[in-house]
């Protein structure tokens, strides 16, 4: 449309993280219904902005050689993609999409801009000219234009922000419409300065132009990514607790295979989830616990306890170290050959709200599992350490 700079880093920066973003939030956009309209909408809005870069307008000079016909051609697609955004954020939002009246406006603008543009003396662009003096589309043209983007954009912020305080709403969600709304805000706030540029053209606007492009892609780019990135938090953290587990369970499952749900397969494992081998090595310590419970006679507990409390264990991990310790002398009665007793005390301890606690909670058991302390009672028990 026009340019003040030669497409600065900031406006390339906020694209390209757009276009990034959107690339790798394909695979749920187009997978899961209820994510594929604000999926659509990012495509739609980066596609828009791309249009404006100068590798874009080459490809497009060599294939129309008007550029005039460029210039109107993009526009045109401008309001298109504008309306898009609008109805597909009325669907993410669970809102009436309203597709006859969001469609027929964007309609009505693209006839009004191209009767505008006939109706205008002879140009060979659709750039604001920066004297009255050029030939260029009468100032109507740009006055419906920025209208319906202005009208557009600020509707689909205030759609994001207000679902964004829904009650119930979750919050990363909260936070990424909330985001993702002040970026299209800031699209308004665009249109905002290029009408004062059209009515006074002076050059103190021109400027604002790219930068505020690139820092609007920017906050569209995080808010759209955050469900990327706590996939990729929840991964590593999913990552940290199935190793975190590995030597408990290593030890538990060598001496109690039976509770393994399948052998060990490395192309297997491979095709398997991270959740749900997870929880798979959750159920299999577990199983473990119970079945080696029976080799822990009473007195043992007394002494485990004992041993605990002299190593000087802070108090919130004593239940963990005792876990740790009476699991240790378990697995040295069994592999010395004694028989199980049935085992009346719930050594397991009370049982876990979700998985995630239940995760917590043998975490620490890992962990206190290979502390000094218990380190010391295996020791004291003359087998391996």
């Amino acid at each position: 449309m026009f340019h003040s700079l030669d497409q600065p880093w900031v406006e390339n920066a906020g694209i390209i993280a757009l276009w990034t973003v959107a690339v790798v939030r394909a695979p749920q956009g187009i997978r899961h219904r209820e994510q594929r309209p604000l999926w659509f909408a990012l495509v739609m809005i980066a596609l828009a902005m791309s249009m404006h870069l100068e590798p874009v307008t080459d490809v497009l000079a060599r294939v129309i050689a008007d550029a005039h016909w460029i210039d109107l051609s993009t526009h045109l697609f401008s309001i298109v993609d504008a309306a898009a955004v609008l109805w597909f954020i009325f669907g993410a939002a669970g809102r009436q999409r309203r597709t006859a009246p969001v469609f027929g406006a964007a309609l009505a603008v693209m006839v009004t801009l191209v009767l505008l543009d006939l109706c205008g003396p002879p140009h060979a662009r659709n750039q604001i000219a920066p004297s009255r003096d050029i030939a260029s589309v009468p100032d109507a043209y740009w006055w419906v234009f920025f209208a319906f983007h202005l009208t557009a954009d600020t509707t689909c912020g205030i759609v994001c922000w207000s679902y964004g305080r829904r009650p119930g709403t979750p919050r990363l969600l909260r936070l990424g419409l909330r985001l993702f709304g002040t970026g299209i805000l800031l699209a308004s706030l665009l249109w905002v300065l290029k009408l004062f540029y059209l009515r006074t053209r002076s050059t103190v606007f021109a400027p604002l132009f790219s930068p505020v492009t690139g820092v609007e892609a920017a906050f569209m780019a995080l808010g759209a990514a955050l469900p990327v990135l706590a996939l990729v938090r929840d991964h590593l953290r999913d990552r940290r607790s199935y190793r975190g587990l590995d030597r408990l369970w290593q030890d538990l499952t060598a001496t109690t295979p039976d509770v393994v749900l399948r052998p060990g397969n490395r192309l297997g494992a491979a095709a398997v989830p991270l959740q749900l081998l997870l929880y798979r090595r959750v159920i299999e310590i577990r199983d473990a616990m119970i079945v080696l419970r029976n080799y822990v006679p009473p007195s043992t507990l007394g002494v485990v306890r004992t041993h605990v409390t002299g190593q000087g264990v802070p108090e919130p991990l004593v239940d963990a170290h005792v876990t740790a310790c009476w699991l240790a002398a378990a697995l040295h009665a069994k592999r010395s050959g004694q028989d199980p007793q049935a085992q009346t005390a719930n050594l397991a301890g009370p049982g876990a709200q979700d998985l995630a606690d239940e995760i917590g909670s043998l975490l620490k058991v890992a962990s206190a599992y290979r502390s000094p302390a218990v380190h010391a009672y295996r020791a004291s028990l003359g087998g391996p350490v």
